[in-house]
């Protein structure tokens, strides 16, 4: 299967490892040969899989809390696109996160039952804290010191096979009804989201409000739609964690996204898929405690939800004629000292020349007829990281796809480690990561773009 690899590296003074990208160009019957023409045969789909358990589930976060109803469904979305010679499928599913390795191990089953390459899949979570977790989350369970604990809970195995279950028959269903379509970007801007990292009079960081600290509110929407111009199906993408309800809630829900989802599915009978941004450091406008029923949580219908239905209202061209690129970097950076590691994730680990142990963080890219690109990683990553990358890409359009194929937990900026708080004390990173990861993310795109 022929292939190209770009590799690049970059040392500190003491020759340190600190990043490394390989940028592949995937071929295979299903997946493209990179500089595939645009050809006017684009065909996509979107599937709706109802996933709301029928038996009490361990929320995630906060204390251990088993549910004890079903406020609001949770659902696997799931968009498929080809071009006629890629084939992608894009996943949001209403659960807080799940482990890197249970999405390896998924993508090895798909391709087992279906031939669809784990290229070809990007699994992302809304991040809601109003819902189970899938696999047994052992990258938080190196902090359960600082965690508490909510890594003490009884996994139900029989829950998460039938999710996965459900997203492999999903796949298959959207894989079938592929037709016809036509592809717009948009973008849009929504106030519902806010800084979360609150400087205290004491000097202490904490978990609250921080209204002059720096967030995304920009909404990237990619409309799916027949060549009648008739709705297929949005994704639409905005940074924001689900927690507009906290630990006291014991009520399935889908959270802020789920508000804000509801209200434009309702209004245009298609399915949204939410995708999360850089959420690392950004909180809901609003928090209502337990108060599921609490008349604030029904302002993410207009905050946010009626903002993505502006979005979409301001694409005014979409076309036929689409080519998709799919690529992949790998960005390398210090793990923090001390830190053990665990052997099931040993692909997301490494050692440098020198004897420094570095994480291997997967960045996924889908170029979008040049003028898109989409990149996503397995983080909680930073609004300013995020930010500064966006600002350098040579892109029109460029969106962000947090909590994508797993989750590493947070990265950070460099002033969080000397601000404190609780992000950079559960975070597997040092103070270097924010350099490495915004220079070799920016470098992987320029490359990108120089296609």
């Amino acid at each position: 299967m022929p292939s190209r690899a770009i590799q690049r590296f970059a040392g500190s003074s003491a020759s340190v490892l600190l990043f490394a990208a390989a940028v592949s160009t995937l071929y295979s019957g299903a997946v493209a040969a990179a500089d595939a023409p645009a050809t006017g045969n684009f065909r996509a789909a979107c599937v709706k899989v109802d996933i709301t358990p029928d038996t009490p589930q361990w929320l995630h976060g906060y204390i251990p809390r088993l549910s004890e109803g079903v406020h609001d469904r949770i659902y696997h979305r799931i968009a498929a696109m080809d071009d006629g010679t890629t084939m992608f499928f894009l996943v949001s599913t209403d659960i807080c996160t799940i482990d890197p390795n249970y999405y390896d191990d998924f993508c090895a089953r798909l391709e087992r039952e279906t031939g669809i390459k784990p290229e070809q899949i990007w699994w992302s979570t809304t991040h809601t804290h109003s819902a189970p977790h899938l696999g047994p989350q052992k990258v938080g369970a190196l902090f359960a010191k600082a965690l508490g604990d909510r890594f003490s809970i009884k996994h139900d195995t029989a829950y998460w096979d039938s999710v996965t279950d459900k997203l492999l028959k999903g796949i298959e269903e959207a894989r079938s009804k592929l037709e016809p379509a036509r592809l717009g970007i948009g973008t849009g801007t929504a106030q519902a989201n806010v800084n979360r990292r609150q400087r205290n009079p004491d000097g202490n960081t904490v978990l609250g409000v921080n209204p002059d600290g720096p967030v995304d509110r920009q909404i990237g929407l990619i409309r799916l739609e027949r060549p009648d111009g008739s709705l297929i199906g949005l994704i639409a993408n905005y940074g924001v964690h689900g927690t507009a309800l906290n630990g006291g809630n014991k009520q399935i829900s889908a959270d802020v996204m789920g508000f804000a989802g509801s209200v434009v599915e309702q209004k245009l009978g298609k399915p949204m898929l939410f995708i999360n941004g850089a959420e690392g450091n950004v909180a809901p406008l609003h928090s209502v405690g337990p108060d599921i029923n609490h008349p604030l949580l029904k302002t993410y219908e207009t905050l946010l939800g009626q903002q993505i239905l502006a979005a979409n209202d301001s694409i005014q061209k979409t076309t036929a004629d689409v080519s998709l690129k799919i690529g992949k970097a790998v960005i390398e950076t210090p793990r923090r000292a001390g830190l053990p590691w665990i052997d099931e994730l040993a692909k997301y680990a490494s050692v440098s020349a020198e004897g420094v142990n570095l994480v291997r963080v997967p960045v996924c890219s889908l170029t979008i007829n040049k003028d898109t690109v989409i990149w996503a990683a397995p983080l909680e990553l930073f609004s300013e990281i995020e930010l500064n990358v966006r600002a350098a890409s040579p892109f029109k359009n460029t969106f962000y796809f947090g909590l994508t194929n797993g989750s590493l937990l947070y990265l950070t900026t460099k002033a969080a480690f000397a601000e404190g708080g609780y992000e950079p004390s559960v975070s597997i990173f040092t103070d270097q990561a924010e350099s490495d990861f915004t220079s070799g993310v920016t470098k992987y795109l320029q490359e990108l773009a120089r296609r």
